[in-house]
């Protein structure tokens, strides 16, 4: 009976909280690049006709009309009650016909920001929360990857040994072994050397705890990289 592969949970899914916490900030965000292009030409229309940002700010509300007390009590019932334009003075009108929409376009764009900095820290706890539970069911699984990386590392350095080894025999020697075409392995560097790039890579494996201390190859150089290198 052929065994089913293991279902991968994703972060979405393992955790339910992040992916509704995701949705809201996706939103936000694309509601953020909406209004971005929404209001870029609307500054630009702004900035033809000479509208500074005060000019767009909201404009104070006029005072209603004071009458001079001193006038009314002359007057008496001569003069006529105020009206409602001299109570509640309209406001006034717009500098330019697309100040009202810039406004409001301006206004809900640093309500989405502010929505977007207040949810980023529920956001990135959601996140690490799902995060640790995805990586946690699936670690056996990436061990068991970092094993043969390691493997692969410790085959790989072996026959690098082997190829300073059968250059260094013909430099003993004292014959040139430039006839040979030999590869450039000079990247790799020191094999023997802590620093080296192999070596790092099997440590940093050992020191996770993805492999045992006993994973690390014992390399030893039979010469120094640079009397390889001489040809």
């Amino acid at each position: 009976m052929a065994t089913k592969a293991p279902i991968k949970l994703n972060l979405r899914t393992v955790h339910p909280e992040y992916a509704t916490v995701a949705d809201k900030m996706n939103e936000l965000h694309a509601r953020a690049d909406e209004l971005v292009r929404l209001i870029r030409p609307l500054r630009e229309e702004a900035a033809r006709h000479q509208i500074s940002w005060i000019a767009q700010t909201p404009k104070p509300k006029a005072n209603p009309v004071q009458r001079h007390p001193g006038a009314v009590a002359l007057l008496g019932d001569l003069l006529p009650p105020p009206t409602p334009e001299e109570l509640d003075p309209p406001p006034p009108p717009p500098s330019w016909y697309g100040e009202g929409e810039l406004r409001a376009l301006g206004t809900e764009s640093e309500e989405v920001q502010e929505a977007i900095k207040l949810l980023g820290p529920v956001w990135a706890k959601a996140r690490a929360e799902g995060s640790k539970k995805v990586c946690e069911q699936r670690l056996p699984e990436y061990r068991e990857l970092v094993g043969r990386v390691v493997k692969a590392i410790a085959a790989l350095g072996d026959v690098l040994i082997e190829h300073h080894e059968f250059v260094d025999e013909i430099r003993v020697q004292g014959a040139s072994w430039s006839f040979l075409r030999p590869l450039n392995l000079h990247p790799f560097g020191e094999l023997d050397e802590p620093a080296s790039i192999l070596r790092s890579v099997v440590r940093d494996a050992i020191e996770a705890g993805h492999v045992p201390a006993s994973a690390e190859p014992k390399w030893t150089m039979p010469a120094d990289l640079a009397h390889l290198e001489t040809r």
